[in-house]
């Protein structure tokens, strides 16, 4: 087996709203430069930062880039209606000509489901509803039907019969979920080796459990931040492990065997 490493970055200037705007730019830079992957997070309610529509942002950045994957770390889905994403995707997919990678998650702000209406509870089920009838729309199947005929989707993505999807998981419940639909677990950047070795150990036995391949590849998200203060880079790291830790705590079973 042939084993490499791709790097890729995600836009590394997201504080204001100037910023989002030079996204294509950054995607642009980032080619050119020799990236193999260009990638935006979802967030909302962050203020001048919040980027609440990362499918956009990507679709103009495809338009100035030609080699490069694009991709999401990650897309929320259950505050989603599942037809409007998989129409979104598949036109993306075809921007872009293949080159997108969709990363998914469920979310994990409270803020974010009051406002959207979503019980957190149910956040593993939506996920699992919304995901399997994506796969069935990109598949071919009928999204619904009426009278004597069926209502399809087009464009289909310019990958068969999907784009490539990764899924983002913080804790057991999420990486079993990942491993049940065969995709690659998206591991957070904010965790510790050791963690992510625990995490992987977990993810594989899930994969066994649910009788689903090894997937080819396996995607690590790093966090990298640069100073020559000690004391400024112990505060950065002792953050990031404080917001993990609160993401793998809302990481709760709504139902014992949810999958």
């Amino acid at each position: 087996m042939v084993r490499y490493v791709k790097l890729a970055v995600t836009a590394w200037d997201l504080s204001s709203v100037e910023a989002l705007q030079r996204i294509p730019d950054q995607a642009a830079k980032a080619e050119a430069m020799g990236f193999e992957g260009f990638w935006l997070p979802e967030n909302h309610f962050a203020g001048p930062a919040a980027l609440s529509a990362p499918l956009i942002l990507l679709a103009a950045a495809a338009a100035r880039t030609s080699t490069i994957d694009l991709g999401t770390t990650s897309l929320v889905l259950p505050i989603r209606h599942p037809v409007s994403v998989a129409e979104e995707v598949a036109m993306l997919d075809q921007i872009a000509q293949g080159r997108l990678i969709l990363g998914l998650g469920r979310g994990f702000s409270e803020d974010l489901f009051d406002v959207f209406g979503v019980d957190p509870r149910e956040k593993r089920a939506l996920f699992k509803e919304s995901l399997t009838r994506m796969l069935t729309i990109w598949s071919g199947e009928a999204i619904h039907h009426k009278d004597d005929r069926g209502l399809y989707l087009s464009p289909r993505p310019y990958q068969s019969p999907h784009p490539r999807l990764w899924i983002a998981a913080f804790g057991p419940l999420a990486l079993k979920q990942a491993a049940a639909f065969g995709c690659p677990y998206l591991a957070s950047p904010m965790e510790t080796f050791s963690e992510l070795s625990q995490n992987f150990a977990q993810y594989r036995a899930a994969l066994k459990a649910a009788d689903q391949e090894q997937p080819d590849v396996v995607p690590v998200m790093r966090t990298i931040f640069i100073t020559e203060d000690a004391a400024l880079a112990t505060a950065v790291r002792e953050q990031l492990g404080q917001e993990s830790r609160r993401a793998a705590a809302q990481d709760q079973p709504d139902q014992p065997d949810q999958p």
